[in-house]
């Protein structure tokens, strides 16, 4: 089995591909993992900042409405015991924040700049 990370409109799964050789194709799930249950929201406009990996939101550094430069921290992510500082991957405005003080999940919308 394979292990890959896919981003699917700004959200990043991982998933695991196993080789079924000529076998039929089953519409049942080989995997017997869980999904992940963390919040997905979807941006509906402009570009997403995501979890780069699980932790605790420890600040948020703007809000909606702020002008913000590619480069610049939006957010402090404790993760692995380590403060990781989330940046905008776009100048823009920020259209939205939804995280604060809370868990995330790898892959989860923490932001949205437009």
């Amino acid at each position: 089995m394979e292990k890959y990370r896919v981003t699917i409109e700004g959200r990043t799964y991982e998933v695991i591909v196993e080789a079924v050789g000529n076998e039929s194709i089953s519409e049942e799930p080989v995997s017997k993992e869980q999904p992940s249950e963390a919040p997905v929201l979807e941006a509906k406009s402009g570009t997403p900042v995501t979890a780069p990996l699980s932790g605790v939101i420890l600040s948020v550094k703007v809000k909606p409405g702020d002008v913000v430069r590619r480069g610049q921290v939006l957010l402090t992510l404790e993760a692995l015991k380590l403060e990781n500082e989330i940046v905008a991957p776009v100048d823009g405005k920020v259209i939205e924040v939804t995280v604060e003080g809370r868990s995330v999940e790898t892959g989860e919308v923490l932001a949205v700049i437009g």
